[in-house]
């Protein structure tokens, strides 16, 4: 018996199984052997103490299912059953369990391998071997859940298992090496950059791909001390560069999900580009939606770390499926990959050619230059300089080299100078013809708005199918007719009229947030994006990319508040919601003993008439001005938070004194004009 989980030992397992194999000598069984993935994580992550209660409520299922057969408990996060075969044990609940710990949601993956028995001419024992071969096949396929052993697959396991074993010694030998496909300037011969691969030179099998390894290593865990070697290859090649006088052009890794499991991901790359003295935007790094997908929380606190110290994230891969969409808006990536499989297709497919376009001008509109990998022919390479792609990857320009000969090609880091090839096209955005390619894109960019300066006024001339979806508008009558194009508040619009002047004079992307009017009449924020896209008859032409961002202004709203309030009620013996929209003030904190008076949706004017007695003429007049509505409205329009000011106070009790007024921005999801303010005495 398993002290841990009340199941059975795998002693007691193989003892218990070859009884139920002897009673029933005319019935097929099958043997499971199931595998809680990453269950070292958990350990880690949560204590030895929640990893126990993983074991046993897992044990608890398996016994739970398993009511004709047998099972038991082999190792750590291991266990085993056996079942007759029409009771088809494929499916263990979903193969997912959702582990919640201290508040943050991990997800358990159950992974299974099964051995059929059809003859008793093999022992028990080895019966549970081959289960635990079919496993091993599917170590790292996290969208497998169940592999069942067949002979066919024997060998492949063997030389997984073979080359598993050479690797500490191919590592420490340096058998491994890195090889370097170039990165080009769509518009020339001249290296923009690299991606470092690796190849093995295994001393009995030769020179081995990728293909050939990589895969087995990632079953075995042992792919993050393989990627952490080749980061650190890459490292020493931006160092040599230096050192030699060549241009230092950026080098980009690849990022597995098993290196995100591990907390020092972050130390490490720093660590790297600290010893190699490298400037971290030169070593850039390659992520794929797989990998996000496990913790996405804790990926994205890590990617946002790195990119805050420097790093350059790129997506991997895009185009090869539609969960990557989302991703796409969660994570700060500033280079998107067009994935080989898409750019095969635009020779012969005219909706690839689209797809791949409209992808090109989404990732302009979102901020993010374009690696099309993958090209091998000229007719890629001009239609992909047509649409306005910088970056080529590919064995049009090159195959990847060793080291050497990388060094023997040009290098040119420069900053490209925007031409037409830069300006959007437009059409793209709103006249795709296959709807899929359309709800694709749309998905991605959400809502697009085109304006234009006509006589010194923003005029709305058009918008994506996605506006209409996002924002509850009918069709082009209600948003034309009805509305007359008016979205953004009038309050607002000057001030985005000169964010557009901005965007259109210095070339540059512009961002600001704006008040809205809701279907159901209430007031909304969006978070708009500017882009200055040329001139249409001689008239400035604009594409707004909108997002709704009411609720999480007023999440800031309420954290906001959070923040200060303790402070404030520590601080002040009075605290006031003055709100300027409904002319309202209201007593939010109060010390009693020190305050006599409360207010509750009183008149505002009630605490300006306050500031008439205890103050003197001039500073009367300063904060007579302070509080006025124009002022206010204009501090709750801004991104200031809080506000401190000094005045000097009399009362007949204390006489004349310093005092402090706090001031919090408090503006409602609704617009309006509110803030909290409390004051102290200094002196």
């Amino acid at each position: 018996m398993d002290k841990l989980t009340g199941i059975s030992s795998f002693r007691g397992f193989i003892d218990e199984t070859d009884k139920l194999l002897a009673d029933n000598p005319n019935d097929n069984f099958d043997i499971f052997v199931w595998d809680i993935v990453q269950f070292k994580v958990i350990n880690d992550l949560y204590g030895m103490e929640a990893g126990d209660w993983l074991l046993k409520e897992i044990a608890a299922e398996i016994k739970a299912k398993v009511t004709r057969g047998t099972c038991g408990r082999i190792g750590n996060d291991k266990f085993v059953c056996c079942v007759f075969a029409n009771d088809k044990l494929y499916s263990f609940k979903n193969n997912v369990y959702v582990f919640r710990r201290e508040g943050v949601e991990h997800r358990i993956l159950i992974q299974g391998g099964c051995y059929q028995i059809r003859s008793r001419d093999v022992p028990v024992i080895k019966m549970c071997d081959r289960a635990i071969l079919a496993l091993n096949s599917i170590k790292g396929k996290y969208t497998e859940a169940v592999a069942i052993y067949n002979n066919s697959e024997r060998e492949d396991i063997i030389m997984g298992q073979r080359l598993a074993a050479d690797f500490d010694n191919a590592l420490k030998e340096r058998q491994f090496k890195v090889y370097i496909q170039p990165i080009y300037y769509a518009d020339s011969n001249v290296m923009a950059g690299g991606e470092v691969l690796v190849r093995w030179e295994h001393p009995t099998l030769g020179f081995l791909s990728p293909g050939r390894f990589i895969r087995y290593f990632e079953q075995n865990y042992l792919i993050t001390r393989l990627d952490k070697f080749v980061w650190e290859e890459a490292c020493r090649i931006l160092k040599r560069m230096k050192e030699e006088g060549k241009t230092v052009i950026p080098l980009s890794i690849n990022i597995s999900r098993a290196d995100f499991l591990f907390d020092n991901l972050y130390d490490v790359l720093v660590g790297l580009v600290t010893k190699y003295d490298v400037a971290p935007d030169k070593l850039r790094i390659e992520i794929t939606e797989s990998a996000y997908i496990d913790n996405p929380v804790k990926i994205k606190d890590t990617i946002d770390r790195l990119c805050e110290y420097g790093f350059s994230i790129h997506i991997d891969d895009f185009g090869t499926g539609y969960s990557s969409l989302n991703t796409l808006k969660e994570l700060p990536f500033g280079i998107l990959k067009i994935d080989k499989t898409l750019i095969d297709e635009i020779d012969g497919s005219e909706k690839a050619a689209n797809v791949v376009s409209t992808i090109i001008n989404m990732a302009k509109l979102l901020g993010m230059d374009v690696i099309a990998e993958g090209v091998e022919n000229v007719k890629q390479l001009n239609f992909l300089k047509h649409m306005g792609c910088k970056y080529i990857q590919g064995f049009y320009f090159s195959k990847p080299v060793c080291e050497e000969e990388f060094f023997k090609k040009d290098f040119e880091d420069r900053v490209l100078i925007h031409d037409d090839t830069d300006k959007f096209n437009v059409e793209s955005i709103f006249t795709i013809r296959n709807p899929e390619s359309r709800g694709i894109i749309d998905m991605i960019i959400g809502a697009i708005l085109q304006y234009e300066i006509n006589d010194g006024q923003l005029v709305l001339k058009r918008v994506n199918q996605e506006f209409y979806y996002q924002y509850g508008i009918k069709d082009p009558y209600e948003l034309f007719t009805v509305r007359k194009g008016k979205i953004i508040d009038e309050e607002d619009i000057s001030r985005v009229y000169k964010r557009c002047i901005s965007a259109m004079t210095r070339n540059e992307t512009n961002y600001i947030e704006a008040g809205y009017t809701r279907k159901d009449g209430s007031k909304g924020s969006l978070y708009i994006k500017i882009f200055y896209i040329g001139k249409e008859n001689g008239k400035p032409q604009f594409l707004f990319n909108t997002m709704d961002i009411t609720k999480e202004k007023r999440k800031r709203v309420k954290q906001r508040l959070l923040d200060y309030m303790d402070s404030l009620s520590k601080l002040c013996s009075e605290i006031l919601r003055l709100n300027y929209t409904d002319n309202t003030l209201t007593t939010v904190h109060c010390d009693e003993n020190r305050v006599k008076v409360k207010y509750d949706n009183a008149p505002l004017d009630r605490l300006l008439n306050r500031f008439s007695s205890i103050l003197d003429k001039d500073e009367h007049d300063e904060i007579m001005k302070v509080f006025s509505y124009e002022e206010m409205e204009k501090f709750c329009l801004s991104n200031e938070s809080i506000k401190v000011i000094s005045i000097h106070l009399h009362s007949n009790n204390y006489g004349r004194h310093l005092c402090e007024i706090i001031i919090v921005n408090n503006r409602d999801e609704h617009g309006k004009i509110i803030v909290t303010t409390g004051s102290r005495v200094i002196l």
